[in-house]
């Protein structure tokens, strides 16, 4: 197959199903968004759109759409986005203040325990989605304008912006990697951060103050702006804390954070020791060597999974 012949391939994809900025500015330049890649990609584009990933933000179904209705504060709401999936949902409408933004409505369904919580009753037609969750739940996502290429966690979010891979029509695009990242190649430290861009909840960017890096992309150095509290994981995990948060943080702490801060075995962690990025998946840790860290999680007594809430701990928004 020739150069030339692959874009036109590519550009199929894209009619297909091809993603949807938010807005004039579209999201940071040099994005294309996921279907671009399908076309090359056929195997790792089918994993991640079966993933969580690529229906972080996804239309409501009908049974979520009956799901809304059974709420007391919010069944008479009409959603036109849903956050989440496998552990809570929240419901977006559009934001009447802000045009072209969106706002969660002040409820958010649980599965666990399939009840509902009640947030922000008073003031959540106020707080745009864009700005307090967009960059972590978006591809492309600019801190200047608050839009972006592509509502989900796309290719580009952890493979780093399209243009990389070469221009459309230039001698060779799209025959080689460029400068795509590839996690087959990364080091621990540079794959972690990229995770951590938006794993690493709770800090804030120097530039903005907003609880995520300024325009971040794979590749940047995320601390050179994120601003993240690296004492407050100095102290023993304590019950109310949430397992699953920790366990993350602790990882990311040892390969990005303090060079003093990594100690014991479980420093030589990163992402991929338990995860499965495409898919999803984090079978592998089963696999993994019982250790002092996995307390973190799995109880000690009898190493059962501790209660935990996978819902992010700086959303309650």
């Amino acid at each position: 197959m020739t150069a030339a012949a692959i874009p036109a391939i590519l550009a199929c994809s894209v009619l297909a199903a091809s993603p949807q900025p938010s807005g004039p500015g579209s999201g940071l330049p040099g994005h294309q968004g996921s279907d671009l890649c399908m076309g090359c990609h056929p195997v790792q584009y089918q994993e991640w759109a079966r993933s969580l990933h690529a229906r972080t933000v996804h239309p409501p179904s009908e049974s979520e759409q009956t799901l809304l209705s059974r709420s007391l504060l919010c069944g008479d709401q009409d959603a036109k986005l849903v956050l989440g999936e496998k552990h809570a949902r929240r419901f977006m409408v559009d934001s009447e203040k802000e045009p072209g933004r969106h706002v969660l409505l002040p409820c958010r369904y649980d599965v666990g325990p399939a009840a509902w919580t009640h947030l922000h009753e008073t003031d959540w037609m106020t707080l745009t989605w864009e700005k307090g969750c967009g960059a972590c739940h978006t591809t492309g996502f600019s801190s200047d304008d608050l839009t972006f290429r592509e509502m989900k966690v796309g290719c580009e979010s952890c493979h780093g912006p399209a243009v990389r891979h070469g221009a459309p029509g230039a001698p060779g695009a799209y025959e080689t990697g460029g400068g795509m990242i590839s996690f087959k190649t990364l080091q621990a430290k540079d794959e972690v951060t990229i995770c951590a861009s938006c794993h690493l909840q709770g800090g804030a960017s120097r530039k903005t103050g907003l609880g995520y890096a300024y325009n971040f992309v794979p590749g940047d150095d995320l601390l050179a702006d994120y601003a993240f509290d690296w004492e407050s994981l100095g102290k023993e995990p304590e019950k109310a804390d949430n397992p699953i948060d920790i366990h993350q943080k602790l990882v990311i702490r040892n390969l990005i954070g303090p060079r003093e801060a990594a100690a014991g075995k479980e420093a030589d962690l990163k992402c991929s020791s338990c995860h499965s990025f495409h898919e999803m998946r984090h079978e592998k840790h089963e696999k993994l060597a019982k250790q002092e860290f996995c307390h973190v999680c799995h109880e000690k007594a009898d190493f059962k999974v501790k209660e935990y809430n996978q819902a992010c701990n700086v959303c309650e928004f």
